[in-house]
């Protein structure tokens, strides 16, 4: 018995200094994650880059300046249009065969620009106030940056979808103005939804910088038909080209990622709040998600042929991680990552096609026969560049117009085929390869 009261007094001090050198390991690990935390934040807020929700709240703009207050000023309205936009799509079988006509690229029939019109018509104020939104100085997000951050990250993701509202209002208006052969006017609705793209772009995270390119995508998709109905005045055309080179900049993608670097750093903080005796584990975490971060804001900045591989790799061979389920975690963001970069991407290719339509229908407009090629055109080596080759965007012609496209994802020419996104790009409304 008394042997083996002295090996379990042996085992309990055993027990004992192990516990106590596993404090002491959780303490020192926990002080030294927190130390290296604190200097990668210090070093992002010397960069002038955000870390947190207030450092995200924009600077205070005049409201009659501000585009955001304007927009919020008819979000009832708007909402109001969202309703019968929804309904007449989801719900009539007119509807239903515009959006079947408008996948296959066919223009829509005289009843549903009788329908359309009709709807839009209990919003006469709308083209105007929103123009008037889109001409605003600035653009303050209207997200309150003050209260919790699950609060933050819960008005950024219901907001979003919101602010796709104004351009389905304003396609429907090109639709109606091209069917009424006001060409001019409806590419001023054009240029109105890609002003409102580009206010867009001072909202946070990734939900909204693909909510942009949404928008900028609709626009492209509907200034293309105008291009193609022509004439067009050239004072139009010269407004295209120059809010057209306005939205091309690859290194707002950089703005669009560090704003998400917030939210994921928000949302690490969260991960491990009932393990609150290993701190280390969080903050371990957060480092992750910055170096995550750091490694990528430089490659998903550059043309999608230079960016693939680098960010299809960022995991690999890179971090020696500070919590063991930081690989995991880091991997399922991959995904989207790369989702995000050939959705940039594509916006860049699809607004450079655009640009190069532009001054393609020009140049016959002026000279009375088509161009022969890229040369021909007054644009700037960079804008004839697609992202997904470095090499420049392809042109073909066909009867009933010019086709310009983009390589696209692989990167190889078909030829134009669009059929499952070989080849992506703009032509004549209906065009089949």
């Amino acid at each position: 018995m008394s042997r083996l009261k002295r090996v379990m007094k042996r085992l309990g001090i055993g027990l004992a200094i192990l516990i106590a050198v596993l404090l002491i390991i959780n303490g020192a690990y926990s002080w030294y994650t927190g130390r290296q935390l604190e200097q990668r934040l210090a070093k992002l807020r010397a960069a002038g880059e955000p870390t947190t929700f207030a450092e995200l709240a924009p600077k205070p703009i005049p409201s009659e300046q501000d585009a955001a207050v304007h927009l919020q000023r008819l979000a009832p309205r708007l909402k109001a249009f969202e309703k019968e936009y929804v309904e007449f799509l989801d719900r009539t079988p007119l509807g239903k065969s515009f959006s079947e006509r408008e996948e296959q690229g066919k223009p829509p029939t005289s009843e549903q620009i009788v329908a359309i019109r009709e709807i839009l018509s209990h919003y006469p104020e709308l083209p105007q106030a929103i123009d008037e939104a889109s001409r605003c100085e600035g653009y303050a997000s209207r997200i309150d940056y003050t209260v919790a951050d699950s609060q933050v990250i819960e008005a950024t993701m219901s907001n979003a979808g919101g602010r796709r509202t104004p351009a389905r209002f304003l396609r429907w208006k090109i639709t109606v103005l091209l069917a009424d052969g006001k060409q001019n006017e409806a590419l001023r609705m054009g240029l109105v939804m890609l002003r409102l793209a580009r206010h867009y772009d001072g909202e946070p995270a990734l939900v909204n910088g693909l909510v942009a390119c949404a928008v900028r995508y609709a626009a492209v998709d509907s200034l293309n038909l105008v291009l193609c109905s022509e004439p067009l005045s050239a004072e139009v055309r010269q407004q295209l080209d120059q809010e057209l080179a306005l939205h091309d900049d690859p290194t707002w993608i950089q703005h669009v990622m560090k704003t998400e670097r917030v939210f994921n750093l928000s949302m690490s903080r969260g991960q491990f709040s009932q393990a609150w005796w290993l701190p280390w584990y969080e903050r371990g975490l957060e480092i992750d998600m910055i170096d995550f971060h750091q490694r990528l804001l430089p490659a998903i900045s550059q043309p999608w042929n230079k960016a693939r591989d680098d960010i299809r790799n960022i995991n690999t061979g890179v971090f020696s991680y500070s919590t063991p389920v930081s690989g995991a975690l880091l991997t399922l963001l991959e995904p989207a990552i790369e989702a995000a970069g050939v959705s940039f991407n594509r916006n860049t290719a699809m607004l450079r096609c655009l640009r190069i339509l532009n001054k393609l229908t020009a140049y016959a407009q002026d000279n009375g026969h088509q161009a022969e090629g890229l040369d021909d055109l007054d644009l700037p080596d960079v804008a004839k560049l697609d992202p997904f080759s470095g090499q420049p965007l392809r042109l073909k012609w066909t009867d009933e117009g010019w086709v310009v496209y983009t390589v696209f994802k692989n990167g190889t020419d078909e030829g134009g085929d669009f059929k499952d996104q070989a080849d992506w790009g703009l032509g004549p409304a209906g065009y089949m390869p």
